[in-house]
């Protein structure tokens, strides 16, 4: 009997031990963590042939999947109704949905090779996103 109270109390003040000496340690490693790069918010929209070009913005979360989304006045010789579009809507498909006021898509885009978006939707729209640092 004795030896099972002393083998319970070294498991005892074991578990405390190595509790406290875990409080110290940061949760989340701030070098890894400080490491991973955070998606971009502005983005050059530019239609296929170079001809038009203008800065939109992904702004705040609205809820768990959009965004607000702004565009300059002059986006609208990219894409007509670009300068339109308020939100940002992020699917599970991947694709990224931008809308007017009224939730009408305006275009519907997806990641593209680098660090930007190309359209889906709707046919013939050739509009890319490009991030800007």
């Amino acid at each position: 009997m004795k030896a099972f109270v002393l083998a319970a109390a070294v498991v005892m003040f074991g578990g405390v031990g190595a509790l406290l000496m875990h409080q110290g340690k940061p949760a989340v490693d701030p070098l890894v963590s400080g490491s991973i790069a955070q998606p971009a918010l502005a983005f050059n929209a530019t239609n296929v042939d170079g001809s038009a070009s203008c800065r939109v913005m992904r702004g705040q979360p609205v809820s768990h999947r959009s965004r607000q989304f702004s565009a300059t006045a002059d986006c609208d010789s990219v894409w007509p109704g670009l300068a339109e579009a308020k939100t940002w809507t992020e699917n599970e498909d991947g694709t990224v949905i931008l809308a007017n006021a009224s939730g009408s898509a305006v275009l519907t885009i997806v990641e593209g090779d680098g660090p930007g978006y190309e359209t889906m939707e709707p046919a013939g729209a050739s509009v890319m996103l490009r991030a800007v640092q």
